[in-house]
């Protein structure tokens, strides 16, 4: 057997001998019934001014798992067999990558994804370098690496109608947010525009007419979730998004960090008698509920939710749980997020003394910048302890399972979406984006998710840097996201 280690995204099962067939004797043979015309038409380009002789079978097969495909490389044909138009098409791209010099080797590669949503995020509030043509570009790189999901989020690039205030000098034009869903519908790739529905809205309330809204006016950034004027502006912008997303099934909607609730007068009465955890689900049920009304599924951050658990199972079970999470990047983690107590990002104060000397050079650093240390066996609650315990896995309080909170969430009946980070909190290698942290972090994520069977993922980006410096994460999640095993 040959060793194609160079075969990206890697696939999962690979018997190709060392006799090889001309690729310009492949032709178009037949195609199933209810073989796309898409996936024929690529075929007959692939082949064009071939001299064939060896005939290329395309077959439905309904036993093929989906967006898997079995590919057949043999002296007296090509099958490749798939479930549907995915499939077909990452058989296809994988026939490409196999012919190197016009030499195509013999054998079977049988191949599936770990997980079915596999995304990367489009963020034009914080990479305000981006063009529409740069967002294009990203998405062909995110197909090139089997993705099947963006995250678009605007911020005020968003270009607004009825509240074109909020829209920003370098705003998208329409028809531009028309050309990328455009483009990520031909390219298979499902688009989930992201609309903040309580904090993280500075772009909004800065501007005097919104500033009846603002909770409180130090930092501008979040909403009163009881002033009904609040709900209405989200409803309005919220829909603007979804009008220019046809074909959509999905929206976030944000909700994290919300730092504020409680400051005003009349959020701090209610926050007294339900507490901070009720006033956000006060707002955020409703939120849901309208796009839950418009035939759509919601998807929130997990952080303010899993801060406050009791709200949990208040939740419609209609909600998809993205649960974010930058800093782990072991399976088996010395880092562990307390945010149900209020703790952040925390270690075992061992691993500052005793234990140093078994960290990897990534997992210390994470430590020695982030986390605070306490004592994992004395310093949670018992409460802690007997609601989070049994996911905490088997080595701790030494080590933590990575992303306990996976297992939590699809305990109490929720869909978890994971997220980690292809760039985060301007952490630096080299004078570099931190990329052994993020490649760790996001194959750990990939691990992780595979076992738990979960939605899949999504990898984050969050700040300007030049806009190759996206690609690593978007390979890193390719590969690892397909093949979370190699």
């Amino acid at each position: 057997m040959m060793n194609y280690s160079n075969l990206l995204p890697s696939p999962r099962i690979v018997e190709l001998e060392e006799e090889k067939i001309n690729f310009a004797r492949l032709t178009p043979g037949s195609a199933g019934s209810g073989v796309p015309v898409a996936v024929q038409e690529r075929l007959g380009r692939m082949c064009e001014g071939n001299a064939g002789k060896i005939p290329v079978q395309i077959v439905g097969d309904e036993e093929q798992p989906a967006e898997g495909y079995e590919l057949t490389i043999a002296a007296a044909g090509v099958s490749l067999k798939a479930s549907g138009e995915a499939g077909f098409g990452y058989g296809l791209d994988r026939l490409e990558q196999l012919c190197v010099a016009g030499r195509l080797p013999l054998g079977v590669i049988r191949d599936e994804p770990a997980m079915g949503m596999r995304g990367f995020h489009v963020n034009f509030g914080g990479l305000r370098h981006m063009d529409c043509e740069q967002s294009l570009e990203v998405l062909e790189g995110m197909r090139r690496w089997n993705l099947n999901t963006v995250l678009i989020e605007y911020a005020e690039r968003f270009p607004y109608r009825q509240h074109a205030r909020i829209s920003s000098v370098d705003a998208l034009k329409r028809e531009q947010v028309g050309a990328l869903v455009s483009r990520s519908r031909e390219l298979g790739i499902q688009v989930i525009p992201l609309q903040q529905c309580l904090g993280h809205v500075e772009h909004v309330l800065r501007h005097d007419e919104y500033a009846h809204l603002r909770e409180e006016e130090e930092k501008q950034d979040q909403w009163c979730p009881l002033n009904e004027g609040s709900f209405d502006l989200f409803c309005e912008l919220v829909d603007d998004v979804i009008e220019t997303h046809p074909g959509l099934k999905m929206v976030h909607l944000g909700g994290d960090e919300t730092r504020r609730l409680g400051e005003c007068p009349r959020c701090a009465e209610f926050a007294r008698e339900k507490g901070k955890g009720g006033l956000y689900l006060e707002f955020v049920q409703r939120a849901i509920q309208h796009v839950v009304d418009r035939g759509l599924t919601p998807i929130v951050w997990d952080d303010m939710i899993c801060h406050y658990p009791e709200i949990l199972d208040e939740l419609p079970r209609e909600l998809v749980i993205m649960y974010w999470e930058y800093w782990t990047t072991q399976v088996e983690s010395a880092v562990f997020v307390a945010r149900p107590e209020g703790c952040g990002v925390v270690v075992d104060r061992r691993w500052k003394e005793e234990w140093a000397g078994e960290l990897d050079e990534v997992e210390r650093r994470m430590i020695d910048r982030f986390t605070a240390p306490i004592d994992f066996e004395t310093d949670f609650s018992a409460e802690f302890l007997d609601r989070f315990g049994p996911y905490l896995g088997e080595g701790f309080p030494k080590r933590v399972r990575a992303f306990p909170y996976l297992e939590y969430y699809r305990d109490r009946g929720f869909r978890v979406i994971g997220c980690g980070a292809g760039g985060s909190n301007y952490s630096l290698w080299n004078g570099l984006p931190d990329f052994p942290r993020y490649m760790d972090n996001i194959a750990a994520w990939s691990r992780r998710m595979a076992e738990s069977g979960c939605m899949g993922g999504v990898t984050s980006a969050w700040y300007d840097f030049p806009m190759e410096t996206l690609m690593p994460g978007i390979m890193c999640t390719g590969q690892t996201a397909w093949n979370p095993g190699v």
